[in-house]
């Protein structure tokens, strides 16, 4: 499958995600210590957070990790 710069498959176009402004919280990433002012969903308070590139390396990692 080629790379689509739209997000539009063969359904149409993915629906843009909202993005919560979180600068005033003053994040970090849980693994690098980066801070964070943006996330695609409401961070809770028991929950770590990570930064873009942490979270696609973790997700690299899981997916390797499963099978």
């Amino acid at each position: 499958m080629a790379y689509d710069p739209q997000g539009q498959g063969q359904f149409g176009a993915r629906p843009q995600r909202q993005m919560y402004d979180v600068s005033q919280m003053g994040l970090t990433c849980a693994q690098c210590g980066n801070p964070i002012t943006e996330l695609p969903f409401q961070p809770s308070a028991d929950r770590p957070v990570y930064c873009f590139d942490c979270n696609k390396a973790r997700r690299r990692n899981f997916k390797r990790d499963r099978f």
